[in-house]
């Protein structure tokens, strides 16, 4: 169940985003989202996107997680309301060992948002990564639901 998956997340990586000084908000649905995954690898790949947020928010700052489905898939976002991606930057997140400009002193290898990539193709899905002109980034992760419904 991917709603509990997050929930554990959460309460694993609730010292992280506090020390961030973020707020954290969650809508995890109210029925049951399965999927059939390894749970420690769909937990490291929505816990390297959580961290990516705690390390480029800026204090004050929400991260929201929502899972649900559409279109016969599983659909988990990670949203925050940071800085943002600047535009030139979207089309290579996900590459391995990329830094972008906006990363402006945060520490990191280029290398988290690749894993992230690499383990929701393993388990069939897809990653997709938005950040409006208002700010914020929005990554969006859609895995295939077992009986191919869930609208």
């Amino acid at each position: 169940d991917l709603a509990g998956l997050v929930r554990a997340l959460l309460a694993d990586r609730e010292a992280e985003l506090r020390s961030a000084g973020l707020r954290v908000r969650a809508d995890l649905g109210t029925r049951p989202v399965t999927v059939r995954a390894d749970a420690g690898r769909l937990h490291q790949a929505f816990g390297n996107l959580l961290s990516n947020a705690a390390r480029y928010c800026r204090p004050g700052d929400t991260v929201e997680v929502t899972v649900g489905t559409g279109g016969g898939r599983a659909v988990v976002e990670v949203s925050d309301t940071g800085p943002g991606i600047a535009a030139e930057d979207l089309p290579h997140v996900f590459d391995r060992f990329w830094r972008g400009k906006s990363g402006n002193g945060v520490s990191g290898s280029g290398i988290g948002l690749a894993v992230v990539r690499e383990l929701v193709a393993a388990h069939g899905g897809t990653v997709r990564v938005a950040s409006p002109p208002s700010g914020g980034a929005v990554f969006t992760v859609s895995l295939p639901l077992p009986d191919g419904r869930g609208d």
